[in-house]
């Protein structure tokens, strides 16, 4: 991009003194932060001495994009909060440069995730302080709108916005809500995830469904485990129940664990050719059956920005667990989802968003 440069800089006597110089871009394509390609416009002065520079102005996004392939993985005890623990707090490293920053970055709906999993538009209000040592941000990036994939099923961003307000690193805090519908023959859940936290604490998510599930048959739902929902009341009322339901939980999980690293390179081979998210899992037979061996594959294709087209099979089993999914959005705010189940029968989905 076209950059030009002025202002003035002091002397006492031979030793440069008051600095007043500016700098002025547009349209700059520049790869920052690491992993987004950029296209920004920025008016920045540097003022100060050499002892004390500081430089302000503001930074306007025209365009930004993080495209890096996200390798998701079945991570069932991620469900269970926590995270990555914090690095122990040690002494500031001394300044390289003695740099300070007052810098405000704005990006209207300019701010984009386009990868193989996740497809979202965002906005932010920022403001870059710190020194050049030890940046820091803060103010509120929100989610405009978007969607994402995980384990066959497709979740649109109801809500979303990502927080900066730690006064002594850059540590965004996340808070999130997303939903999902998952079909069975006969009957459609309407499941809505809550993330809130930062990525070294995360709290464990809010599940929630309508129809009205107990945790542990929300989890098996979103990781598509589809059977015995029938018995969901019952067992919430019998313990021994319940426990059978947390441990074939659990061998799903596992099983998903196992199978990842054989699966994902299979997976990504077939997005490759046919440029559509492939995901295959493993499932395990029921109490009576543990060792009976299955699997399911799960085929979305992005048709175009406003139609996803969905087709999931289960290997080895009937035309009953074969579902087929075609999601149209209108609009921002109006979506179509025409639903073909396996018995023969259709489902059509009217949705509407609004925000208070």
């Amino acid at each position: 991009g076209e950059v030009s440069f002025g202002g003035r800089i002091g002397l006492v006597g031979f030793t440069p003194g008051a600095l007043n110089l500016t700098a002025r871009g547009e349209r700059m394509n520049v790869r920052y932060p690491e992993g987004f390609r950029s296209n920004v416009n920025v008016d920045l002065a540097l003022q100060g001495t050499l002892a004390t520079p500081t430089l302000t102005g503001k930074v306007s996004v025209n365009d930004a994009v993080w495209s890096r392939r996200i390798e998701a993985t079945p991570d069932l005890f991620a469900l269970t909060g926590g995270g990555a623990a914090e690095p122990p707090a040690g002494a500031p490293p001394a300044a390289a440069i003695p740099l300070r920053f007052d810098i405000a970055i704005e990006a209207q709906e300019s701010l984009r995730i386009e990868n193989n999993l996740a497809k979202m538009v965002a906005s932010a209000d920022l403001r870059l302080q710190g020194t050049y040592d030890r940046p820091l941000l803060f103010g509120r990036a929100e989610i405009d709108r978007g969607d994402f994939v995980f384990e066959g099923n497709r979740y649109l961003v109801t809500q979303g916005s990502v927080d900066f307000y730690n006064p002594s690193r850059i540590e965004p805090f996340f808070d999130i809500e997303a939903e999902t519908r998952v079909r069975l023959p006969g009957q459609t859940y309407r499941i809505t995830v809550g993330l809130t936290g930062t990525t070294a604490r995360m709290a464990p998510p809010t599940l929630n469904s309508d129809p009205p599930l107990p945790m542990v048959d929300i989890i098996a739902l979103l990781f598509g485990q589809t059977t015995g929902l029938e018995n969901a009341e019952l067992r919430a009322l019998r313990p021994e129940l319940a426990q059978q339901s947390e441990e074939a939980l659990l061998r799903q999980g596992m099983a998903r664990l196992l199978a990842s690293p054989v699966s994902t390179p299979v997976g990504r081979v077939f997005e490759d050719a046919f440029n559509a998210t492939v995901q295959i899992t493993p499932t395990f037979g029921t109490n009576a059956d543990l060792l009976t061996p299955s699997a399911r594959i799960v085929i979305g294709k992005r048709v175009s920005n406003r139609v996803y087209l969905t087709y999931a099979h289960a290997l080895g089993n009937t035309q009953r667990d074969q579902i087929l999914i075609l999601e149209y959005d209108q609009s921002d705010r109006v979506g179509w989802v025409l639903t073909q189940n396996g018995d023969g029968t259709f489902a059509i989905d009217f949705r509407v968003r609004h925000r208070f």
